[in-house]
């Protein structure tokens, strides 16, 4: 491959990347009668509407930010009332973060959104098209993931869209959506 090859594909990631967000993200929020949510706050919420709860800690951990930061953000989600704090009985310490209702629905919006904008950009594809794409995106993330040596933080986000099919398999362990999903059929079937 060239370089020349190498910096435009470089240069379409960034770009898709930033559509995404921008074009996409900004414009949703714009569009809503509600104070403008910070990008970091509304992984948050995307985090939550997977894993159901999180701790503060956790939430840091996957935004690669502090815990004061995590927990600034978090009290501003509290006082929006897009999600609620709970303290564990076993350890004061530490508090559960859960979406409510207005947070679910801000999250389903937003994918419902971005669903209908990607799903009318691929209609101009044929099957074939579309089919070739999968595949070479799919292949081109797992690459560049196995580069990676912290996927975990990568990998909670897919929302089990594509663990079916997911190509990270043979990283399944350092998921942290399947290693919570698995612990709560574990935790109910317990019960």
């Amino acid at each position: 491959m060239t370089k020349q090859t190498t910096r435009q594909i470089t240069e379409y990631t960034r770009l898709l990347s930033q559509i995404l967000y921008d074009v996409i993200e900004v414009s949703f929020f714009d569009e809503l009668d509600s104070d403008q949510l910070t990008k970091s706050q509304f992984t948050i919420l995307k985090i939550l509407s997977v894993s159901d709860t999180s701790t503060v800690s956790e939430i840091a951990d996957i935004l690669r930010i502090s815990r004061a930061a995590a927990s600034k953000n978090v009290e501003k989600l509290v006082q929006s009332r897009l999600v609620k704090r709970r303290v564990i009985q076993d350890d004061r310490r530490v508090a559960e973060i859960s979406l409510l209702d207005k947070g679910h629905k801000l999250v389903e919006g937003y994918e419902l959104n971005l669903f209908d904008k990607q799903s009318k950009a691929l209609e101009k594809f044929s099957q074939t098209e579309q089919a070739q794409l999968l595949s070479l995106l799919s292949k081109y993330v797992v690459n560049i993931l196995q580069l990676e040596h912290n996927i975990k933080l990568i990998c909670m986000q897919c929302k089990e869209s594509i663990a079916n099919g997911c190509n990270l398999g043979e990283n399944i362990d350092q998921c942290k959506f399947y290693f919570k999903l698995n612990n709560q059929k574990t935790n109910q079937m317990e019960d």
